[in-house]
């Protein structure tokens, strides 16, 4: 009986302990903590309540500045008792989303994230489990070139939060691409979208239907007002995905031919560009046909992939790859004049040219 009381205690001397530890920049010292518990009539050692704070800042968000008898501890930043008792498996899942999310928030959306990444990992080194050494072994590499995330004033971004949860409008002063000057908008938010490392603010301005994108990390200023939105009829952010616009798109749909190389029709035999994408023999090279959104991420994708595609149809989109070549061209001006062929080397089987292969190649 007597042990079932001294957990109870322990138990209740731990809750209270938890609740005397301060948050925001406050600390209080383990000794501090003694003194108080003591008033609170839990009589106990400096040692033994160092070593409840160590126990605790495993499955609780608690730190402290130091590891000596003078540590100052505390909440971290923007914790809450929602996570305690924090599972290996639900440790595990909030570290794979700090590997795969790090690339792609920005600084101060992470920082309101790291007290539950510390938790977390905390958590996993507590225990000796092969379960644990699982991010070990999981990587995740963003595609096409790394772009550093464009800092977000963190008071736009905590205005642009809570109205998007209490669905208020904000007014906001919001700064052009291009160095145009910034401007007060009244602004109806209706969600918070990442592509890739910038966030983009999907809202209607003033009274107007048409809904924008508007990029986080241009915002000088927002403040929340007491006004309620007015969501466009019907408007679905998926559906808005959908239909291109975070690919900065008109909307429109176009029936797309190309003309590719071997090498690419492996890829989008693997990759698709769209689910009615038909592929064809034409000779050396293969035509592809499918019906995607006409945006400037495919514009984009066309023109990084060079000589092993060849836009048919529609005639606009040919001829606006045309004009940003003979564009690009032009750039070069005297260096753009074709190179030297692969030099020729002579092999048993007979002449032959190699080009430089690259050190790593996915097969």
């Amino acid at each position: 009986m007597s042990g079932k009381n001294d957990s109870s205690d322990t138990l209740l001397r731990q809750w209270e302990m938890l609740r005397l530890i301060p948050q925001g920049a406050c600390r209080i010292t383990s000794a501090e903590l003694v003194s108080r518990l003591e008033s609170l009539g839990y009589p106990v050692t400096q040692r033994t309540v160092q070593r409840d704070l160590q126990k605790l800042s495993v499955n609780f968000p608690i730190s402290c500045d130091n590891d000596g008898a003078g540590s100052g501890w505390f909440w971290i930043e923007k914790a809450s008792l929602d996570i305690a008792n924090l599972s290996i498996s639900d440790a595990l899942s909030i570290k794979m989303m700090e590997h795969y999310l790090t690339p792609l928030l920005p600084t101060a959306i992470l920082d309101s994230l790291r007290g539950r990444f510390n938790l977390a990992q905390k958590r996993l080194e507590s225990v000796n489990n092969p379960l644990t050494r699982w991010t070990d072994k999981i990587r995740t590499v963003t595609p096409g070139q790394p772009l550093q995330a464009p800092a977000i004033k963190p008071a736009v971004l905590s205005v642009v939060q809570s109205a998007l949860i209490n669905e208020r409008q904000i007014v906001a002063r919001y700064q052009g691409r291009n160095g145009k000057p910034a401007n007060d908008f009244t602004l109806h938010p209706l969600a918070l979208v990442l592509r890739g490392p910038l966030s983009y603010l999907v809202a209607k301005a003033f009274d107007y239907e048409d809904v924008r994108l508007y990029a986080m990390h241009r915002f000088e200023a927002a403040m929340e007002t007491d006004d309620d939105i007015v969501s466009p009829a019907g408007f679905d952010i998926d559906d808005f995905i959908a239909r291109g616009a975070l690919n900065f798109g008109s909307g429109n749909i176009i029936s797309l031919t190309l003309r590719i190389s071997e090498s690419l029709k492996t890829t989008l035999t693997e990759s698709p560009l769209a689910e009615d994408m038909t592929i064809t023999e034409d000779g050396e090279r293969f035509l592809v046909s499918a019906n995607v959104p006409d945006t400037w991420q495919l514009h984009w994708w066309i023109q990084s992939q060079g000589q092993e595609v060849e836009v048919l149809k529609p005639e606009s989109l040919r001829n606006q790859m045309i004009n940003s070549l003979r564009e690009t061209l032009a750039l070069y001006g005297a260096y753009a004049q074709p190179t030297e062929p692969p030099e020729v080397i002579t092999l048993e089987s007979g002449p032959k040219s190699f080009l430089p292969i690259p050190e790593w190649k996915t097969w």
